[in-house]
């Protein structure tokens, strides 16, 4: 169904079989009869009603789509616009709604900024007052600190006054007390000789440290000495693990290239092989379209030649009867005006004009038998023609999809090997940088274990001259130990006499105490934590 009206397409109906027992069995004459002459069937035309009905199928097809092509664009564009315009109002609701509350903002800001700028106020008075008040209490506060740090330095200085007056009235008590004298003279020389000897188990703890601590050093520079050792071999172990990695990687790369090449050459191998198939594969496509072709075109001219050889067995036969039908007309009709001649004159003429409709008939129906074959013979021709324009297309697009296919291959080929050249020499590149990454490795490695080389050396060289300098140090100091302590021995021994003359003087009367033993005073200056002798 199209253009609103049910059109069946056109059916090949079946012909009527021929009698070929028909035959003329009556003369033309006046009284009626029927002739043996065949027409064309019926409805035999079917392609050509088949090629209306496909014309007028497409017409309405096409017109269809335009129709719907033309109503979808002016959907869109009505979709379109409605889609512009509905955002339009809402863009306009937008803007008005912004304006309205704008307004309202305008009309609400003045009353805000005033209740604002009294707040503002009110906070300022208040911080200026708590400013006032704070600043009022800090000066009361920092006059009453004033006053009570005065009167506790009043109280100390009272309490260190008494005290000061305790501790000379003790001085004059004991200066007075002639019996504490030889007990006080006995203890402050004991406290002296307690003194001398503690600063000599001071000294000799000192020289102990220092031994210690030397000893501490030795035994850290030996230790130092046995890990640089440990470290060297590790360092010459891992050197030696490096090189033999650095080995291995350089035969992996090595091996790697040449499996590279073996790859190169594989692949341009079956490139050719390929190639070398897809050319046989074209020719043996190209033999086979040309053999289907003179195939199709042996077919074509068979069947043309069938149906020539049809035609020309359809005109002899036709001939034949036509010519066996104009004798039997031709007797028939003589015998009739033989007949008749004798009767009546009418019926010669009648004859005569019958023969002459009939045979005018007879010629009217050749031309239209040769207008038909000349009409088929074009058709044939025509058609014939649209076949080998449509095997002609056929082929030239079979042709041209096969010429697109091996390009389309060919390209694809050439990028798939250009891809793996690009590959391999990108391989090869990174490979290169590696090996010249390997190589600066290894180069900064020697030059950076010749610089530790010679730091080591440097440092062994420093640490011999430091261990030099430290034991001449240790030398000089041992030697100054024994100085100093020979020194204080000959001083302490002068004191000693000193004190022996004082304590003789002062048995003798010659010195009077007045004040502490200067050993004393230093003990109690220093807080010494050493136990009291009895």
């Amino acid at each position: 169904m199209f253009g609103g009206v049910n059109v069946e397409p056109p059916r090949c109906k079946q012909f009527t079989k021929r009698d070929s027992n028909r035959q003329d069995i009556l003369a033309p004459s006046i009284t009626p009869g029927y002739f043996a002459h065949f027409a064309r069937q019926p409805n035999s035309n079917n392609h050509v009603q088949m090629i209306q009905y496909q014309q007028q199928k497409e017409a309405f097809e096409k017109a269809r789509e335009d129709a719907t092509k033309q109503q979808m664009i002016k959907n869109a564009t009505e979709i379109k616009f409605e889609n512009h315009a509905q955002k339009k109002r809402y863009q306009r609701s937008l803007e008005n709604k912004v304006k309205e509350k704008w307004k309202a903002y305008e009309a609400t800001i003045e009353a805000r900024r005033e209740r604002l700028q009294e707040l503002l106020q009110r906070e300022e008075v208040q911080l200026y007052y708590e400013t006032v008040d704070a600043a009022q209490k800090g000066a009361d506060m920092k006059m009453e600190e004033m006053k009570l740090k005065a009167q506790m330095m009043k109280a100390k200085r009272e309490e260190e006054r008494l005290q000061i007056v305790h501790e000379k009235k003790i001085e004059q008590y004991k200066n007075l007390c002639q019996e504490l004298r030889p007990s006080l003279i006995k203890k402050r020389l004991m406290e002296s000789k307690y003194s001398q000897l503690q600063q000599i188990r001071e000294n000799e703890a000192r020289r102990e440290a220092d031994r210690e601590l030397d000893k501490m050093w030795h035994e850290l520079a030996v230790k130092e000495v046995e890990a640089k050792k440990e470290r060297e071999v590790q360092e010459m172990l891992e050197r030696r693990n490096k090189e033999k990695e650095m080995l291995s990687v350089w035969e992996k790369q090595i091996k790697g290239n040449e499996l590279l090449r073996e790859e190169i050459g594989r692949v341009a191998q079956e490139d050719r092989l390929e190639m070398q198939k897809l050319s046989e594969q074209l020719r043996r496509e190209e033999i086979e379209a040309l053999d289907k072709k003179r195939r199709k075109r042996d077919e074509a001219a068979k069947q043309i030649l069938e149906q020539i050889e049809i035609q020309k067995q359809l005109h002899d036969q036709r001939k034949k009867e036509e010519n066996a039908l104009e004798q039997a007309f031709t007797t028939l009709a003589q015998l009739e005006i033989e007949r008749e001649r004798s009767s009546m004159q009418n019926a010669a003429e009648n004859a005569r004009r019958e023969t002459a409709m009939y045979r005018q008939h007879l010629k009217q129906l050749d031309d239209e038998r040769k207008l038909e074959e000349k009409k088929l013979m074009e058709l044939l021709e025509m058609h014939r023609k649209e076949v080998e324009e449509k095997q002609n297309a056929a082929r030239c697009k079979i042709i041209e999809a096969k010429r697109q296919l091996q390009k389309d291959v060919l390209a694809e080929r050439a990028n798939q090997i250009n891809y793996k050249q690009l590959e391999a020499e990108q391989q090869l590149k990174l490979k290169e940088a590696e090996n010249e990454l390997l190589r600066m490795a290894y180069e900064t490695n020697e030059r950076l274990q010749a610089e530790s080389d010679r730091l080591e050396r440097q440092a062994a060289l420093q640490y011999r001259q430091d261990l030099k300098r430290q034991i001449d140090y240790n030398t000089v100091l041992r030697k100054r130990e024994r100085e100093e302590l020979e020194r204080q021995l000959a001083e302490g021994a002068k004191e000693e006499e000193k004190y022996k003359k004082i304590v003789e003087q002062m048995l003798s009367g010659e010195i009077e105490i007045t004040a502490k033993h200067p050993f004393r005073k230093a003990i109690e200056k220093h807080d010494c934590l050493c136990p009291i002798p009895n």
